[in-house]
């Protein structure tokens, strides 16, 4: 592969990435705004029961489904299958390459100290994924009931969370890992570094806030 066709595949898969990475975290975050909201806004809330429901519903299932599309470590895309192309092609993201795609001079900043990526960095990624808390609950989620029915929580929804129980912080570490690998390799390849915080991430908050004043208007 050469230079030119490395780098055409690489920004491919790195938008590419960044618009799913972003579609996982921002799935978790507005999901967690739901969640929490009903401990705060909950009659606001019930002016539109259904609405919610389905909503959470449906962003739970879209957590789990692109979390697993994510970190599959046998699928044709996603993080494992990036990281092999980095591998095969480590040395289009050498310093000097990336010294040549931003015309840095020698002494640049971005330039000191840094060193060529080595199979071990690209291992140690691949065993990041691999030792994440919530990489094995989302995997039984999405085998045995969002991807597929399993008969054992199709009739039991209550026993999935006993069996697979999915928590904030499980949730949040895995979309910071997702960011920070494509990262690493951005700033490698071109001294790119995403923002992974969600936009408009008050909109729910503000929503229920003014939908609670009308009820405070609400004769009795």
């Amino acid at each position: 592969m050469t230079r030119d066709e490395f780098d055409k595949r690489f920004e491919e898969y790195r938008e590419t990435l960044r618009g799913e990475i972003h579609r996982y975290i921002d799935s978790v975050v507005v999901y967690r705004q739901i969640q929490e909201r009903k401990n705060d806004r909950l009659e606001a809330m019930n002016l539109a029961p259904s609405f919610f429901q389905i909503v959470e519903a449906a962003l739970l299932t879209t957590i789990i489904l692109w979390a697993d599309k994510l970190f599959d470590e046998k699928g044709d895309r996603g993080l494992f299958n990036f990281l092999t192309f980095i591998e095969h092609h480590r040395k289009w993201l050498a310093p000097k390459e990336l010294q040549h795609r931003r015309e840095y001079p020698d002494d640049h900043w971005m330039l000191r100290g840094r060193e060529q990526i080595t199979v071990d960095v690209i291992e140690q990624d691949r065993e990041q994924i691999r030792s994440l808390q919530a990489l094995k609950n989302v995997r039984i989620r999405r085998d045995m009931f969002h991807g597929h029915f399993d008969k054992r929580y199709f009739f039991d929804r209550d026993r999935m969370n006993e069996d697979a129980p999915i928590g904030w912080k499980d949730l949040e570490i895995a979309g910071h890992v997702m960011g920070k690998i494509l990262n690493r390799y951005s700033t490698d390849y071109d001294g790119g570094v995403y923002s992974w915080d969600t936009v408009n991430i008050d909109d729910l908050r503000r929503l229920l806030t003014v939908a609670g004043r009308e009820l405070a208007r609400r004769p009795d």
